[in-house]
């Protein structure tokens, strides 16, 4: 089947045949433009044969100017397709919370992007990644297929091969750089000033000449080089990368200064009792160890340091003669007393990055038959970071000396907290308590 374009010019040369007059010159019939330039003054001609001439340089330009419509499409489509990606990417590395996920989850948005076979970081990072040692090399801060790949070996070998060269564009300041490495002698003639290995510096903003460390992503011989649309891809999102780091590091740094200020706080309230010195630290070991027993991850053991920590930091607004009171408290004391965890509470609320330890520092007094305070919570509906909480403060407030009685011996400690087990405690966990402090002393 004949193109359409095909099909018209022959309709014409159809036409042409039927109707032969010639045209009486001069000045009967002329054209002029760029594109189609002919005249008809000078000398009869067939007006059909001129007429399929003139057909066909139209129809050659719009040939031309559909080509170059396609061409633009794909231009268009390519660079949606890399918005597309970049948006993406962005998404899935803002929501970051810490610099291991922002440099995993950024590699790995880099590679899947530009498509390249081998990744490499390099910088002072290494730690946070948690990887087999085989992907790590710790003595040169290096981390194979951060992205997840799982050519460990092959990444491993080529940066071996090519390390010297790759050490030039790591030590390097630019942001942004590329070189072709480990292709065969005879390349391309269109890939000089082109390359397939990018290397991609993540830069601080916040303190000068200093930097998160550096990407590199490779292709291999068998893949065409990194275009400027690629490469400028993956310094954007190289340089968002940076910014969310950055943000992370700020955000470290307040939380470290607001846990100070209020480790501060800590010392301040223990120092108003002698017998309490040093009580929220030997309560946050111990939650930390019976959390470990109980199987709790990483970040819940993390809060529940914190808690042990602050648990009594609401002491601070008691009043010293009921905290250093030698004997019983009436039941008016024993009531303001009762405020502390509230108003531990109260104390950490405004701080963000203690959200998480609020539960176990409120609920630390609820007794498991509901009779405890300041709700009055019961069984399983107590959080389960403040049923420990309660076993270890109980543990070391038995255990140590106070104004109103002496210390007990750890036998009897053991039998008081037996006792209570099922009222004012979690039964299981204090047993898991108790065979966990006399495997210890064992």
């Amino acid at each position: 089947m004949n193109p359409p374009k095909e099909k018209l010019l022959q309709h014409l040369l159809e036409l042409a045949g039927e109707n032969n007059e010639f045209l009486p010159a001069p000045n009967k019939i002329g054209f002029t433009s760029p594109d189609l330039n002919f005249d008809l003054d000078s000398e009869p001609c067939r007006m059909p044969d001129t007429l399929a001439i003139s057909i066909t340089k139209i129809i050659q330009m719009f040939d031309q100017a559909e080509s170059s419509n396609r061409q633009l499409t794909q231009e268009l489509l390519s660079s949606y397709e890399q918005l597309n990606t970049a948006f993406s990417a962005i998404t899935n590395v803002a929501h970051c919370k810490t610099i291991r996920q922002v440099l995993a989850s950024l590699t790995f948005e880099i590679s899947r992007a530009l498509n390249s076979r081998y990744d490499i970081y390099v910088g002072p990072f290494e730690g946070e990644f948690s990887l087999p040692p085989g992907q790590v090399d710790p003595g040169k801060n290096l981390v194979f297929c951060p992205s997840g790949g799982t050519d460990i070996d092959n990444t491993r070998n080529f940066y071996l091969q090519y390390e010297s060269q790759l050490q030039i564009l790591i030590q390097n300041t630019s942001d942004r750089q590329v070189k072709l490495i480990g292709y065969a002698p005879d390349c391309n003639s269109d890939y000089e000033g082109k390359g397939n290995v990018l290397s991609l510096r993540l830069i601080s903003r916040e303190e000068n000449d200093t930097h998160h460390g550096t990407l590199l992503f490779i292709r291999s011989e068998q893949q065409s080089p990194y275009d400027a649309a690629e490469m400028n891809l993956g310094a954007s999102l190289a340089q968002m990368g940076s910014a969310v780091m950055d943000n992370i590091i700020s955000a470290q740094k307040l939380q470290d200064a607001s846990i100070q200020t209020i480790t501060s706080l800590v010392k301040a309230t223990e120092a108003k009792d002698a017998y309490t010195s040093g009580h929220s630290a030997r309560v946050s070991e111990l939650a930390c160890r019976l959390g470990r027993r109980q199987g709790l991850d990483n970040d819940q053991i993390k809060m529940l340091q914190w808690a042990g920590m602050l648990h009594d930091i609401g002491k601070i607004g008691i009043k010293d003669s009921v905290l250093s009171k030698p004997g019983k408290l009436t039941a008016e004391e024993f009531d303001h007393l009762k405020t502390h965890p509230q108003k531990s509470y109260q104390v950490l609320q405004p701080v963000r990055a203690l959200q998480n330890v609020l539960p176990a520092v409120k609920h630390h007094h609820e007794h498991f038959d509901g009779s405890g305070y300041p709700d009055g919570l019961k069984g399983e509906k107590i959080p389960l970071a403040a049923r420990i909480l309660q076993i270890a403060d109980v543990w070391d407030a038995l255990t140590s000396n106070r104004s109103y009685r002496t210390a007990m011996s750890p036998e009897k400690a053991r039998q008081i907290m037996h006792a209570e087990a099922g009222t004012t405690m979690d039964p299981d966990l204090v047993k898991s308590f108790l065979d966990m402090m006399k495997q210890e002393t064992h």
